[in-house]
């Protein structure tokens, strides 16, 4: 670890209107129909640029929910029974195989709740991991590029750089590569610095995401139920020095730019990985810029422990491709080709993403079976 006097990434910060960014308001607001043709649902991590992209950009055929919201139910579109809101890519998934696969599927919600779907009252899942089920009923389509690292609060606003093995260590409280255990308290020390790990809740891309690519299976013992709970990338879980918690690197450059509401405060900063930077360091708010812990955005990352770049997907029906039916060739439009257009690609920058040169493409989806 490398703890140096210097000031946090973001801490330079000027409104985002005064520099034409795309205001909070617009960004982040539900649709105020549900008589869209589309509904997508699930990945906190990908909603708000997915709002811009349907409230302001060039596909106004989507109707997008946030993973959270002050109403706890949705109503996908016109009609439709309300559901309660998928809330992360794994439960957006799941809403969507109900939809697609009634018959077979019912989508529950984290209490357990059950809600029968209609065939199309969900169309995109949203989703910031890649597939867990086998099978070639569903395709995650390609895109935008982010990377994963850790958010850690310290008011000295020191920068921190950690190994993968250091972060594996710290979020299973075990001793190894410069990191000791607290005898008293049984948290993991690094430094002058005692952690406490924080992660997102259980149906979070992020956080499943992550737990691969730091190569642990998380346990109570070290990280309790109550610390298991939070929404993605959001800096209310950072509240003592020392808490850390998995945050997506696009997701702190669009808070920071004003892309978006900033959740984060003064005394946070992302970790480099392995010395790859989230963030590039020659560039500040309002205008953070994606650093090289991304990877080549013209190539698919790998994945596994170690690998901190990934890709994020628009989940939809395998069938969708090759349908000829005009209310796929719309699903297709929204998945793809609006995407790729100069419109797509420009609000996908603003939320600090990297656009892909694959975005929307068939031949790289991944497949995928329905889930419960």
């Amino acid at each position: 670890m490398n703890l140096k006097s210097f000031q946090a990434v973001g801490a330079i910060c000027v409104t985002a209107l005064a520099f034409g960014l795309i205001s909070t308001a617009t960004a982040t607001a539900e649709p105020t129909t549900s008589n869209r043709p589309l509904a997508a649902v699930g990945s906190d991590t990908i909603q708000d640029v997915w709002n811009a992209l349907s409230n302001t950009g060039p596909i106004k055929s989507v109707a997008s929910y946030n993973a959270f919201g002050d109403a706890a139910t949705i109503v996908t579109k016109t009609g439709v029974a309300p559901i309660t809101r998928p809330n992360g890519s794994g439960a957006g998934v799941k809403a969507l195989s109900a939809s697609l696969n009634p018959l077979n599927h019912v989508y529950k919600d984290s209490a357990n709740n059950s809600f029968t779907l209609k065939k199309n009252d969900v169309d995109i899942a949203r989703s910031s991991s890649s597939p867990s089920v086998t099978g070639t009923d569903l395709t995650f389509l390609p895109f935008a590029r982010d990377a994963v690292t850790v958010a850690v609060k310290d008011a000295a606003n020191r920068p921190l750089s950690l190994t993968t093995q250091q972060v594996a260590n710290i979020f299973s409280c075990t001793a190894g590569d410069g990191v000791t255990i607290d005898g008293a308290t049984g948290k993991p020390v690094l430094g002058t610095m005692t952690f406490t790990p924080k992660l997102p809740q259980a149906a979070s891309g992020t956080r499943a995401f992550f737990l691969k690519a730091i190569g642990v299976t998380p346990n109570t013992t070290c990280i309790s139920d109550a610390e298991q709970v939070y929404p993605e990338n959001n800096g209310e879980a950072l509240v003592n020095d020392g808490d850390i918690f998995p945050f997506s690197a696009a997701q702190w450059i669009a808070q920071k730019n004003g892309a978006m509401t900033d959740t984060t405060t003064a005394g946070q900063l992302l970790a480099d990985i392995d010395g790859l930077k989230a963030i590039d360091q020659n560039t500040a708010a309002p205008a953070l810029a994606p650093g090289d812990l991304y990877g080549d955005p013209a190539v698919a990352p790998a994945s596994g422990k170690g690998i901190f770049a990934r890709d994020t997907y628009n989940v939809v029906s395998s069938g969708v491709q090759t349908s000829k039916l005009t209310y796929n060739v719309v699903l297709n439009n929204a998945v793809s080709t609006s995407l790729k257009t100069t419109a797509g690609k420009s609000i996908i920058t603003k939320f600090g993403f990297k656009t892909l040169s694959y975005v929307g493409d068939w031949t790289m989806g991944k497949k995928s079976g329905y889930t419960n």
